[in-house]
């Protein structure tokens, strides 16, 4: 009988390989894109394997402390991708370097990554701490999803819902709250930057969404690759303060009412932003909290900020994102 391969899907997802022995600087994925249906593939490739490549060109304890990335060109799922790391700094404390993420020669994705070693400075006595608290009142996730659909996808989310923290319904006072992990666990042998680089693959799960979701827009023309798959309740109980996050694009055809609001006609993403915080001792095969809010749009575009905390109240990450957010056209045409 073949032996089952150990490692998770996310695993197999963010992990790259040494693209030729000529080239040690370049690397390529390992696995197949994960595509539920899209015509291009997920921002979490990129994004994750770009931080994978330049993980093999660190000294094991540096561990990375923020990514900056662009988006350039779609990408799609044939074709394997090239990230190209080229080393811009290496200091006592810390390390840069500067992914090209190709595509048939075609950037795709490009970004700079900053390291720094693990361990506190040397003034530890006089070093500033702070973080933000996790929100109150977030209800449990449970694990409900069968082992079939872990198999079929890198990651889950338990929907907890969206909470108008003023009350007065306006766009950049709402927060949207959502569990998420590894949809299984990952392996014996991976380590911290394994897991950083899965928690990185997450970190583009419902994001940009956040933007019109805020206007109360829900319906998708196209839906993300990352929308694909329903993010049942699953919690330990309900809460009175959060609203359901509606997913009309995934209601079977006996459920679709038939009536919407405009639908999300286009939503790209143009760069993403990742601040790594508290690295130590964290898991992405465990759950963790995310909360989603925007802080602007206009102008076709819109910006949205992420925290993710342990499911401890541990802080791990603080993301940015801006993107093309656009509705459909619903006027008549026009015959000139």
């Amino acid at each position: 009988m073949p032996r089952e391969n150990p490692q998770s899907i996310i695993e197999q997802q963010v992990k790259v390989v040494q693209a030729s022995i000529q080239k040690s600087y370049v690397f390529t994925n390992s696995s197949a894109f994960w595509r539920p249906g899209a015509h291009g593939i997920f921002g979490g490739f990129a994004i994750s394997q770009s931080l994978s490549a330049a993980q093999h060109t660190v000294p094991a304890e540096f561990v990375a402390n923020s990514l900056h990335g662009s988006f350039v060109y779609a990408g799609n799922s044939k074709d394997p991708i090239f990230y190209h790391v080229e080393r811009i700094r290496d200091g006592n404390r810390f390390c840069i370097r500067s992914i090209r993420a190709l595509q048939k020669e075609k950037p795709i994705f490009i970004c700079t990554i900053s390291f720094t070693k693990k361990g506190s400075p040397d003034n530890e006595n006089h070093e500033l701490q702070h973080g933000s608290s996790m929100p109150l009142g977030i209800p449990e996730p449970e694990d409900t999803f069968s082992a079939a659909t872990n198999r079929e996808i890198p990651f889950i989310n338990r929907s907890v819902g969206v909470i108008d923290e003023i009350g007065q319904g306006r766009p950049q006072d709402k927060r949207f709250h959502q569990w998420i992990k590894s949809s299984s666990r990952l392996s014996p042998s991976s380590g911290l930057k394994i897991h950083q680089a899965a928690l990185a693959f997450m970190s583009d799960s419902y994001f940009l969404a956040g933007v019109p979701h805020s206007h109360g827009f829900w319906h998708f023309a196209n839906p993300p690759v990352s929308e694909f798959h329903p993010s049942s309740n699953g919690l330990s109980a309900l809460t009175e303060k959060h609203i359901e996050i509606k997913r009309p694009h995934l209601e079977t055809p006996e459920g679709k009412s038939g009536v919407h609001r405009a639908s999300i006609s286009m939503m790209v993403s143009l760069d993403h932003t990742i601040y790594f915080h508290n690295m130590e001792d964290f898991r992405a095969d465990d759950w963790l909290l995310s909360e989603v809010r925007s802080n602007w749009a206009r102008d076709g575009r819109g910006l949205v900020q992420q925290q993710i905390w342990t499911r401890n109240g541990k802080l791990l990450a603080t993301c940015m994102q801006e993107g093309i957010v656009r509705l459909e056209n619903r006027l008549p045409s026009s015959n000139l």
